[in-house]
């Protein structure tokens, strides 16, 4: 059966859609001079309020109301000029009526005789070749916006602004992902493979080029630990981009002999090594144990680097959400697991702690950052997560013990810390302490801002203290 017909309609359904506007009846705008009549006659009314509370004199008050007078009477006779001016009547409008008339069937005939194909059968979504990387696109857009939103809320938890620096990567936000590894190292800034990533995702933001922002993050890095091994490489390929070839060789070289050959980039630098070993016509060095390469297993990423891979993603998009529950209670539970076998890694701890957290389990988090605090005491993160955690268990807002212990731990290491100021405050004002309060209370005002939202809160702390 011939589908002209069912054109025809389609076409005549268009035209409706396009043509309606010029059968619309047309309403008269709000003009300038009825929006200033609306705005002069509040003033008055402010300007009467005012003369009644005292703000102004009768003779202030009789001379703005008749500037103000004046200014409606002008006001006015704008506004009936316009509403007594006749509306031009143009043909115009009809002649591109008529047009389109003509035009729009004659177009769409054409482009469908040239692109359309009503006798090619139909086709299931599934068979029709479309990417399917994009599918579990939403499931990486809840996951920023929830990260996003908690650390609005808690803008100090270092390992959610890590998390959200991987995520931001793994998606491609190269950008992003810098903004987030620049907040996390502001909260850790001793942490080199912080350092090293956020360069990293400078690198990759521009295409693989080290940029000078890039390569000043990895020459910070190797100022406090000359064999950081990332940002070792990344100094060649800086030096390599720049034409300094033998430099580049030379990092590298050195880098060759000391790479553990399951590092993911160690097949990059053999390969550049023999690029660079042949333009500069030396022998390439070879990887320390490059033997052990096709035995060994694949190594992860470093902790500044790794994200989730496309299966784990797959996975977990397929699963109901009871069953991605137990997914992530099984890989929590093997973290626990791998840190009781090998007990002496904080930053593992502190991992645990905060996926504790965030699954609820808060007397096991104040527990895992124990144990993190019992190799490195002087963690200010560790110390200031295990104190927050245990005022959440309180729920009452009463500062325990283990908190005011380790705010006071935390204004030794830092006595301008902020918080540590508050919660001390708060904790001897819960005792009765006020003139412990009130010295706390009195330095953190002095550091903060005036007029600020958290200077005006501590006033008020103060205020009620005397």
């Amino acid at each position: 059966m011939s589908p002209w017909w069912l054109f025809l309609f389609m076409a005549l359904g268009a035209l409706v859609l396009l043509l309606r506007p010029f059968f619309r009846s047309h309403k008269r705008a709000v003009s300038r001079a009825s929006y200033d009549l609306e705005v002069y006659r509040e003033q008055l009314k402010e300007l009467h309020f005012d003369n009644t509370r005292g703000l102004i004199s009768d003779q202030d008050y009789e001379a703005a109301q008749t500037e103000i007078e004046r200014r409606i009477l002008v006001a006015g006779g704008a506004r009936d000029l316009e509403n007594h001016t006749p509306e031009k009547k143009t043909w115009g409008q009809w002649k591109i009526l008529l047009l389109m008339i003509v035009a729009v069937p004659l177009f769409a005939a054409s482009l469908y005789q040239t692109l359309g194909s009503p006798q090619l059968k139909d086709e299931p979504l599934a068979a029709r070749g479309l990417d399917n990387q994009n599918v579990g696109q939403g499931e990486f857009d809840q996951a920023i916006e929830g990260l996003v939103a908690r650390l609005k809320e808690n803008p100090n938890e270092v390992e959610g602004w890590i998390l959200l620096a991987r995520t931001y990567a793994f998606v491609g936000r190269f950008g992003d992902a810098v903004s987030a590894y620049r907040e996390a190292i502001a909260l850790s800034p001793q942490d080199n493979d912080l350092v090293t990533a956020m360069g990293e995702a400078i690198v990759f933001s521009r295409e693989g080029m080290v940029t000078p922002a890039a390569r000043r993050q990895f020459e910070d890095v190797l100022a406090s630990d000359p064999s950081h091994q990332i940002a070792r490489y990344y100094l060649g390929l800086a030096h390599a981009q720049t034409g300094a070839r033998e430099n580049a060789f030379a990092i590298w070289s050195e880098l060759a002999l000391d790479a553990d050959p399951g590092e993911p980039w160690v097949p990059q630098l053999q390969k550049q090594l023999a690029e660079l070993s042949e333009e500069l016509g030396r022998m390439v060095p070879e990887v320390a144990n490059a033997g052990a390469l096709e035995n060994k297993p694949e190594s992860t990423s470093s902790a500044g680097s790794s994200g989730p891979t496309a299966a784990d993603i797959e996975a977990a998009g397929a699963m109901s959400d009871g069953d991605r529950a137990d997914m992530i209670q099984s890989m929590v539970e093997r973290l626990a697991n791998r840190l009781e076998a090998n007990p002496e890694d904080p930053e593992g701890w502190k991992r645990l702690g905060n996926a504790r957290r965030v699954l609820g389990e808060l007397p096991a988090a104040v527990k895992a950052y124990g144990r993190a605090l019992s190799i490195t005491p002087t963690d200010i993160i560790a110390l200031i997560a295990q104190a927050e955690i245990s005022m959440e268990i309180m729920a009452s807002g009463i500062v325990p013990p283990i908190a005011e212990n380790n705010y006071r731990k935390v204004r030794e290491l830092d006595a301008n810390h902020l918080e540590a100021l508050w919660y001390l405050g708060l904790a001897a004002s819960q005792k009765g302490l006020q003139e412990d309060a009130k010295e706390y209370w009195q330095i953190l005002l002095d550091k903060l801002p005036e007029n600020s939202n958290d200077a005006r809160a501590v006033q008020k702390q103060l205020d009620e203290l005397r």
